[in-house]
């Protein structure tokens, strides 16, 4: 994918598998304007930022995972699980589960029922099935981690494996995660295929797999 910046000349092109595009903005206005028009689009907004992919454009709000809090850094998104128990419900009731699925359920209906008689009125339970019960099991992915690199590249490839394949923005990822982690970071991201840019408000030192570009505070852009 290719993104251009509204007051930025450069076309990052997200595409090439052997480095990472870091735009570093030290500009405050524009760093929060580049953000606000991508945040907005995002939630439904027009925007000046562009993306396309094979020189097709193609939509901000689908296609970019823009990533700003760190701390903490919250792999079961809302989104993801959603989409997890969605595929587990079409699971439970395919060829192979159907039938496992509707004993259980059967036993479930009648246990609550038992219960339900314990009480005034004639109860029923209008949303019993697959989905609904797991809802309410509590799905989530598994939070134990070390490192925030590794965390991050899990996340990443549950967004592409439950969502879509879509462009990571890291908003000054660099201030939350060491160099030597970092570089580390990126040669597990880049093997893996997966498609980034690095966006940060101040320089840091740069890493094997990065490809820079600066826009100083007098809106100067330095290759």
């Amino acid at each position: 994918m290719k993104m251009v910046f509204p007051g930025i000349n450069q076309v990052f092109d997200c595409e090439n598998g052997e480095e990472v595009w870091s735009l570093v903005i030290e500009n405050q206005n524009l760093f929060y304007g580049i953000l606000s028009d991508i945040r907005g689009q995002i939630e439904g907004i027009e925007g000046k930022v562009v993306l396309s992919e094979k020189n097709n454009l193609v939509s901000v709000a689908k296609t970019v995972e823009l990533l700003i809090q760190f701390v903490p850094f919250e792999i079961n998104q809302k989104q993801l699980i959603t989409k997890v128990i969605s595929k587990l419900g079409q699971i439970a009731v395919d060829e192979m589960h159907y039938g496992r699925t509707m004993e259980l359920l059967g036993e479930i209906e009648s246990y609550f029922t038992e219960l339900a008689f314990e009480l005034t009125g004639n109860i029923e339970f209008t949303k019993l099935g697959a989905e609904g019960l797991l809802k309410a099991a509590g799905v989530q992915f598994c939070d134990d981690y070390e490192q925030l690199g590794e965390k991050i590249i899990d996340y990443m490839e549950l967004v592409l494996e439950y969502d879509r394949e879509k462009l990571f923005i890291f908003v000054n990822l660099r201030s939350y995660i060491s160099d030597a982690q970092m570089k580390e970071f990126l040669e597990t991201a880049l093997a893996r295929g997966y498609q980034m840019l690095l966006l940060e408000s101040c320089e840091h030192p740069l890493l094997p797999r990065e490809k820079r570009y600066i826009v100083d505070a007098d809106l100067c852009e330095i290759w």
